[in-house]
């Protein structure tokens, strides 16, 4: 089970990189509307689940093989 803040999360990553772009750390908190400790400590959970990769760009995207 994810909690709300890694399922929005997900759901950020997935449709910005459908347009080839990462969001940024101020993006994520201000569409979250949490803490920069909050996302940072989400996007490494989401990182460590395989549910957020890391491109050839070194940028970060949402595994899409993983999607349930």
């Amino acid at each position: 089970m994810y909690s709300d803040l890694e399922r929005k999360i997900f759901r950020i990553y997935f449709n910005t990189s459908i347009h080839g772009k990462s969001p940024t750390l101020n993006e994520l908190m201000r569409w979250t509307g949490r803490s920069e400790k909050d996302v940072r400590n989400t996007v490494i959970s989401l990182m460590k689940k395989g549910l957020i990769l890391r491109d050839k760009d070194n940028n970060l995207i949402a595994n899409r093989i993983k999607v349930k």
